[in-house]
């Protein structure tokens, strides 16, 4: 397999037909603009028990396809709600398959750093809330920003992990959900323009 050379977007919301699911596209369309190719990868689109009850058996190969996706990505984006302090279950749970039996990263006995298996990628992070930002992160901590960049991605070697954080989406005015669908765009094109220079820069 040669370079990672993609943009995968993993959409975490209930269902593309919502404000999430504009802010999703419009980062997707920000990267068509620069010229990289993206994956969208659409959680509620896909067949798969989020919480598999008994001892884990045979990797699903929806799960299976989903490693081959991320393997193939330079830059991967993770897209979703906040629901009580931090990312829907279902998301979870298909991380939790998807990231584990030492695929993402392991610990081994005798050493207290795990080894990273998905080095070289960088991530973003669009999350959507009815908290205010503000007290989401000085007053409760940040926990689900801390779950996604610190327990997942980090160990994994997915570095730099940046997050970034719309909301109060309730009550929020039809201007301000519109600068917020102009920064999604500028961010996608941003990103997809440096993964194209990072790829020219590559010797042959």
């Amino acid at each position: 397999m040669g370079a990672p050379s993609k943009i995968l977007i993993i959409f975490g919301f209930p269902t593309i037909k919502s404000y999430g699911g504009a802010l999703a596209e419009a980062y997707a369309e920000g990267v068509r603009d620069s010229g990289c190719e993206v994956d969208f990868m659409d959680l509620s689109q896909m067949p798969f028990d989020a919480t598999p009850s008994g001892r884990p058996g045979p990797l699903d190969p929806v799960f299976e396809d989903a490693r081959n996706r991320i393997r193939s990505a330079a830059h991967i984006v993770f897209a979703y709600p906040t629901w009580l302090g931090a990312m829907p279950a279902r998301l979870k749970g298909f991380l939790e398959q998807v990231f584990g039996k030492n695929w993402a990263f392991e610990f081994e006995p005798g050493t207290l750093l795990p080894k990273r298996h998905l080095t070289g990628r960088s991530a973003d992070v669009i999350v959507t809330m009815d908290t205010p930002p503000r007290l989401y992160k000085w007053v409760l901590g940040a926990p689900g920003h801390n779950l996604i960049k610190r327990a997942m991605l980090k160990p994994a070697g997915v570095s730099p992990t940046r997050i970034f954080t719309f909301g109060p989406i309730a009550n929020s005015s039809e201007g301000k959900r519109s600068r917020w669908l102009d920064q999604s765009k500028r961010l996608g094109s941003r990103r997809g323009k440096a993964l194209a220079r990072r790829q020219k820069s590559r010797p042959f």
